[in-house]
């Protein structure tokens, strides 16, 4: 199985979180229980369409607002891939954390807003539209999915449809995206609709004939990774664990790890022991490039380690 590592953003209240909450339950990766209880908490505090977003949106503060402040993180498999999900958030306040994000990207999803209105908000000047597709351009992403979400609000016209891809198209070239590297997808994250399997609506089906969002994720093309080369890793976060040692998160661009590996930490240059490795929330013996993963390293001072 092909490990990517998929990133997904887009101006504010665009659906990101509803989209891949969504999509995520459809998979089965939560349960219909799970999701009755975010169905009945969001009732209760009166955002009751927020339901499949409070799946990637964890924080009290998160589910407060109706935003994604961090990046959640997560994972899932297609036919042929194992994808490992990164939520960033579309408010300006949190750019720093969607760079963050977005750096460790193989490919990125962009979801724009289909309602008259918020997708002009998103993509005219201020909007997060623009800025995040030119940071994930410009932080090495080739390959982009552009989700036309909240197709319903629009009654699945084709027109707006093509007037949106129209517009997104001629700006992503200009950042630097190819042509043929840019699939458009009309869904919506609120109904479930193109996400996991093709819809059946008729008003969709009778001009659309591309894949849902799903089978366009699995037919990416798989990232070159350089597993031979010395080990390197950028961190992401750093924070103290329970035992005697130290975390460190991120995505491995190179080379292999296992446990009891000393690495060199740059720029203090002193040496560290990696005592246990992560993956996908299992302590597992080795990782290599592509992977995300949360060493436990020991023999260096965590305030050493930016």
């Amino acid at each position: 199985m092909v490990i990517i590592i998929f990133f997904i953003s887009g101006h504010v209240d665009a659906g990101k979180s509803t989209l891949m909450g969504h999509l995520l339950y459809l998979l089965g990766h939560v349960n219909k229980r799970t999701m009755h209880k975010y169905e009945q908490e969001s009732k209760k505090a009166g955002k009751a369409s927020f339901a499949y977003a409070w799946v990637l949106d964890e924080t009290g503060e998160e589910r407060q607002r109706g935003v994604t402040m961090d990046v959640g993180m997560t994972k899932f498999e297609t036919k042929s891939k194992v994808i490992t999900l990164m939520d960033a958030p579309g408010h300006k306040d949190f750019i720093p954390n969607m760079i963050t994000g977005a750096a460790q990207a193989d490919v990125a999803i962009l979801v724009v807003d289909a309602s008259r209105g918020e997708f002009e908000a998103g993509f005219e000047a201020g909007g997060q539209t623009r800025e995040h597709a030119l940071l994930v351009r410009s932080l090495g992403v080739t390959q982009l999915a552009v989700v036309v979400n909240k197709m319903d609000q629009v009654n699945w016209q084709e027109e707006r449809f093509r007037e949106v891809t129209s517009k997104l198209g001629h700006f992503l070239k200009q950042a630097g995206f190819k042509d043929s590297d840019v699939y458009y997808i009309p869904t919506s994250g609120l109904s479930g609709e193109n996400l996991a399997k093709k819809s059946e609506i008729g008003e969709l089906t009778s001009w659309y004939k591309g894949p849902c969002l799903i089978d366009q994720i699995d037919s990416f093309k798989a990232p070159q990774r350089s597993v031979d080369k010395p080990f390197r890793l950028c961190s992401s976060d750093v924070f103290k664990d329970q035992g005697s040692g130290f975390c460190v998160t991120g995505k491995i661009e190179a080379g292999y790890i296992q446990t009891g590996d000393r690495l060199v930490v740059m720029p203090p240059n002193e040496t560290c022991t990696v005592k246990g490795i992560t993956l996908h929330d299992e302590a597992v013996d080795w990782a290599a490039a592509g992977d995300h993963v949360s060493l436990t390293l020991t023999g260096v001072d965590i305030i050493k380690i930016k």
